[in-house]
């Protein structure tokens, strides 16, 4: 019998019972046979079918304050005609744009903002996800707007050029990600015959937005194709009984058509012999180093409980003795190595990816035969069952001991894994978490499938020597080059079998826990959760800090550890030599300690800015043996050249990747390191790196822990003694000697001057095409518990109509967003983040407008509006921490904020009580608007792609903004240069004697732009600027909108001379002629400042335990 022989799938007929809802008397029906959930899970649960076949989930959580929800439809990028590739993915973007029963172009997604909620979705490969969070007592109304979609959606043929631009601008935005990029070449090279091979995402160009009637039909012949009930999987959560969760899905989604089983199927595979026996280098755009090995496997979805390949997996990711990754490690060839297994319907991909050292790049065969010469020690041994249930029984713990997700993470995740035909009814909640049924043949016939000629090798680096990379992927730019596997890589090394000694499979590991018990709850759980923990020792030396678990009652625990050194952030050398470090101890923790990972435990370090923290959490009885063994690791560690040179260079590739992050990650970066003293920028780490030898960071560890400061935090199911205990054995392990109150060092915020800045910086990233401007508006002290809720209420509102116009509206990027930012010494910011492909200044401009004209809105808001508001952000504060390691964060929080506010939620709850609309105007006028605040306070970060010049300090200074923004965009257009003098003079002259529309007629005749530019429909004069903007073609748009600002400001000129205090001429700065000061030396700059002072202590702090 073939071991691989597909299945029937699971019995979906059997077990259920036709019912009727209680209001509404709707039919549909309920599985009544058992589902398997942990006794821990105090959920209720309820599978149902509907009517129209639809599968839904309810889960009743009574001491929820937020609803969730998640439809799965079976259908997503592989049913995509090859003519219109990404039309799935335009689809989801479409869906959510409004309904016969809610036409409101985007008032879901303001229904759900309003309700202290957010929403999106995600195309697949086989599926597409919607789903929403949402305060529980508006649940109904939002499935009743989500099903709409459904039912019976818009699909508005007048968003499909906007929807069509925000499909190209996410597309924009991977281009410089490293697994985008190697995503797509997989698939460029895989067999044409199976849609894995298609590009998914869609842009402009596979999507021809050129013929938008077209397309729009193609949208509305996909859904009404594919969007059938029956392949459609939804799971809802909230506080609500089941019955009522019952009525809302019944009643709200039972008139979603059945169309029958409409997702496409396919019989080939993505790799077939034509595909395999491969060796393919690319090209990486930062120092990354991997190898990558590619296995096709047949469809494993139904075994998904048996879970014979995770067997395979487990050991392949093992780093203690005899795995892969140790003997790797050993011969300096790479620093990791990670499996993966992703299954689809119809076939699976193993992936074996390789972190390679510039060594193990040269000698790739060697990684290689090692790869192999390990899967042949596995076979040799054959499937153990000790092994497996060791594997299975830290599945187990994880399933008896459980803790309740996030909410919408969890919805999420239920009805995707319900689109998988093989899990039965009763293991719908448990899918995943359990494994049983030790099948040595299965596991044996699967890695006889991970042999040497059922595979091809990707191998990525920057540079190839003595390879030409001279094919190019055609939507991603990879380079690359193909040639057959040589038999070195195929047959010769079956025949070696000198790695084999190095290999053996893992002893039993001694971390599992044996004591599982806990204290009896003292009384019930009360509705607002309080953590305040006790502080037990505070001196010099030790902050000791500790909670009793009184919420949760399980075996488990957390313990937080920051240890304090001057010489950690002293210069950049100490700092890159202190991230070093860290690499070296997880190096060598990852060999000694890896198996406390397979027990239920986990440990973490993480370099802050002056502080190594250490996190270790899971199973309680053994946490303080793996935190004792991890510190001790860590001061009296024996680093190895060898272990230095692969750190560093892994270091190295780090540093190196940060260059290929988005333009508005790199913006927050620098904002980071503008408003933080001292900190270092990425350059300078890594020019201190080239310097670092491995005799200074031995001399640098010695020095590290001479003198320290502790900081604990113990949580979970530990007394009181256990902690001190705990506590001392640190301290005694460290043995470092005190360090005074005024020694430890701080990170600290500067004070801004008031006025306008910005800090224009070029791309990290020579690849990266498009461009940022993040605005950092300061709103007050982070200290004070009103404003922030104040501000927080604000950003609820204020997100949705910054989104709705400069994405929606003006389609300016994919990336736009409001958030609010806090440092805890400081300031509160609101920051105003866009990345797209116009000018950093433009995009600047066209926050400054939106914050003018959003007054009004401001003013016009409903009360009710904001009260809603601020009892969802109300509701929102009382939800119940989930888990003890969420307990142990939010007091970490207040504990490393210095200002130990523990009781900020209940203050926040309190304040909210007294916050209506005016404060919200009050804010807007004392911090946001320019024309109103008294001192305005904002800071741009600008990111220049590195192909684009950056306005030079005279263009600043003589020329308005407004000109240089509409400059940039013309010469985009036309690819020429404009003179700024020139053009200064048109718009002078325009401004006095044309029109607006006469004016852009006369500007695009005058630098020979585009004809399509000159055939657009007039928008100045149509008082209708939401359809106007969502028709026209979006370059012309925005040419029309520079003129309009740069008409605007020739005649009244914005003035942010009158918001400054100081002349920083005298420091190599320069102003604008709006009166805008432009930040060149961040050094200069900062320490042209004032810093704020140490966060202090809202309480006296008086420890338990005297000296």
């Amino acid at each position: 019998m073939n071991p691989f022989d597909v299945k029937q799938p699971s019995d979906w007929e059997t077990g259920f019972e036709p019912r009727i809802t209680t209001e509404s008397r709707m039919p549909y029906k309920e599985y009544i046979g058992p589902l398997e959930k942990s006794a821990k899970d105090n959920c209720q649960y309820r599978l149902l079918r509907l009517p129209n076949n639809m599968v839904v989930i309810c889960i009743s959580d009574p001491d929820a304050k937020t609803a969730a929800a998640a439809l799965t439809v079976g259908v997503g990028s592989y049913a995509d005609p090859n003519d219109a590739l990404g039309l799935a993915h335009l689809l989801e973007h479409m869906l959510l744009m409004g309904s016969a029963k809610y036409p409101g172009d985007g008032s879901f997604r303001e229904f759900i903002s309003n309700h202290s909620g957010s929403s999106n979705a995600f195309t697949r490969e086989s599926n597409t996800c919607y789903y929403f969070d949402i305060d529980n007592e508006v649940l109904d109304s939002a499935l009743d707007r989500m099903s709409s979609f459904f039912i019976k959606p818009l699909l508005s043929a007048e968003a499909i050029i906007r929807e069509i631009n925000a499909v190209d601008s996410e597309y924009q935005s991977q281009l410089t990600s490293e697994g985008w990029r190697l995503n797509g070449l997989k698939a460029s090279l895989s067999n044409p015959n199976h849609p894995y091979s298609r590009f998914a995402a869609g842009n402009n160009k596979t999507l021809n937005s050129s013929d938008s009637e077209i397309l729009h039909n193609r949208v509305v012949e996909f859904y009404n194709r594919y969007y059938s009930a029956d392949i459609m999987k939804l799971a809802i959560t909230g506080s609500y009984t089941l019955d009522e969760l019952t009525e809302m899905a019944v009643s709200r989604f039972s008139a979603v058509e059945s169309k029958g089983i409409t997702k496409p199927t396919f019989a080939d595979h993505p790799m077939t012999n034509n595909e395999l026996g491969k060796v393919i280098h690319f090209e990486t755009l930062s120092d990354i180093n991997e190898i990558c090995l590619t296995f096709p496997l047949p469809d494993i979805r139904a075994h998904n409980r048996s879970r014979p390949i995770e067997y395979i997996r487990w050991l392949l990711n093992h780093e203690g003795p005899g795995s892969l990754t140790q003997y790797l490690n050993s011969q300096g060839l790479a620093t990791y190595a990670v499996a993966v297994i992703k299954s689809f319907e119809g076939y699976s991909i193993f992936t074996i990816s390789i972190s390679v050292t510039p060594n193990g790049l040269k000698e790739y065969d060697q990684v290689v035969s090692a790869i192999f010469a390990y899967l042949r020690m596995l076979s040799k041994s054959r499937p153990q069952e000790r092994i497996y249930n060791e594997i299975a029984a830290t599945l187990r713990l994880g399933f008896e001991y459980y803790e309740q997700p996030n909410s919408m993470k969890y919805v999420i995740d239920l009805s995707c894994d319900a689109t998988n035909d093989y899990v039965s009814p009763e293991y719908i909640i448990s899918n995943g978490t359990i494994m049983n049924g030790f099948s040595p043949s299965l596991i044996s016939a699967f890695l006889e499938l991970l042999n040497n000629s059922n595979y091809s090798v990707f191998i990525g680096a920057k540079t190839h020597e003595e390879i030409d990379l001279s094919n190019t992927e055609e939507y991603h730019n990879v380079r690359y080059h193909v040639s057959d596997l040589p038999n070195t890589l195929t047959t010769d090394f079956c025949q070696d079998e000198s790695m084999l000694s190095h290999f053996h499979l893992p002893k039993p590991n001694d971390f599992f826990s044996d004591n599982f018990s806990v204290p009896e709850p003292t009384g019930p759980r009360p509705k607002l959760d309080r953590t305040v923990p006790t502080l037990l020792k505070y001196n010099d030396k030790l902050e000791l800090w500790y909670k009793q678990d009184d919420k949760f009652y399980l075996p488990k625990g957390v313990v937080k550890l920051e240890i304090k050194s001057p010489v950690i952030n002293s210069s950049p050398c100490n700092r890159v030599m202190f991230d070093l470090l860290c690499n070296c101890w997880r190096y060598i923790l990852a060999r000694e300690l890896y198996s406390s990972k397979c027990a239920g435990l986990s440990y973490s370090i993480s370099s802050f800015y002056t502080a190594a923290n250490i996190t270790v959490d899971g199973f309680s009885q053994k946490l303080p043996l793996l935190l004792e063994r991890i510190v001790s690791h860590m001061r009296h560690a024996v680093i190895k050249e060898s272990i230095f040179n692969d750190c560093r260079n892994k270091l190295q590739e780090s540093l190196s990747y940060s260059r290929s992050i988005s333009a508005a990650t790199q913006a927050s970066f620098w904002e980071a390191n503008l408003l933080l003293c001292p900190t270092w920028d990425t350059a300078l780490l890594e020019e201190s790196l080239k310097d670092v030898t491995y005799e200074m960071l031995n001399n640098f560890l010695h020095t590290l822990f001479e003198k320290v400061h502790i900081t604990m935090l113990v949580t979970g199911n530990f007394t009181e003694q256990q902690a001190m205990d705990t506590a001392f054995n640190v301290q005694n392990i460290i043995s470092g000697q005190p360090l005074l109150s005024c020694e430890i060092p701080y990170v600290r915020t500067i004070q801004l001057d008031p006025g306008y800045y910005i800090f224009p910086r070029e791309s990290l990233n020579e690849n990266n095409a498009q461009s940022a401007a993040v605005a950092n508006i300061q709103l007050g002290k982070a200290s004070e518990v009103r404003s922030r809720a104040i501000a927080v209420i604000f950003n609820d509102i204020f997100n949705t109509l910054f989104f709705d116009q400069l994405r929606t509206e003006e389609q300016l990027g994919y990336i736009v967003y409001s958030t609010l930012k806090t440092y805890s010494e400081g300031n509160l910011y609101l920051i105003l983040s866009i990345q797209g492909e116009c000018n950093p200044i433009y995009l600047s401009l066209r926050i400054t407008e939106f914050l003018r004209t959003c007054r009004q809105n401001i003013v016009d808001l409903d009360e009710d509006k904001v009260a809603n508001a601020v009892k969802s952000l109300s509701l929102t504060l009382q939800e119940q921490l989930k888990t003890i390691s969420s307990e142990a964060s939010r007091m970490w929080n207040a504990i490393n904020s210095g200002e130990y506010s523990f009781e900020s939620i209940s203050e926040g709850i309190e304040c909210l009580k007294t916050i209506g609309k005016q404060d919200i105007i009050e804010m807007w006028d004392t911090f946001i608007n320019p024309d109103t605040v008294p001192q305005y306070t904002r800071i741009d970060v600008h990111i220049w792609p590195t192909n684009a010049q950056l306005p030079s300090a005279a263009e600043l200074e003589n020329y308005p903004a407004s000109l240089l923004a509409l400059q940039r965009l013309l010469k985009n257009s036309t690819d020429s240069d404009i003179n700024l003098e020139e053009l200064n003079s048109f718009v002078k002259a325009a401004s006095l004697d044309s029109s607006q529309d006469d004016a852009y007629k006369k500007l695009l005749t005058l630098y020979s732009t585009p004809q399509e530019l000159l055939t657009q429909e007039s928008s100045f004069d149509n008082n209708d600027k939401k359809d106007s903007s969502s028709e026209s073609d979006p370059k012309a748009q925005k040419i029309r909108i520079a003129l309009q600002m740069a008409l605007e400001g020739a005649v009244n000129a914005p003035d942010y001379h009158k918001h400054c205090t100081f002349d920083f001429t005298n420091i190599g700065m320069c102003q604008t002629c709006e009166g805008i000061w432009v930040i060149g030396d961040i050094n200069k700059f900062q320490n042209s400042q004032m810093l704020h002072g140490v966060q202090m202590p809202i309480t006296k702090l008086v420890p338990k335990y005297k000296e």
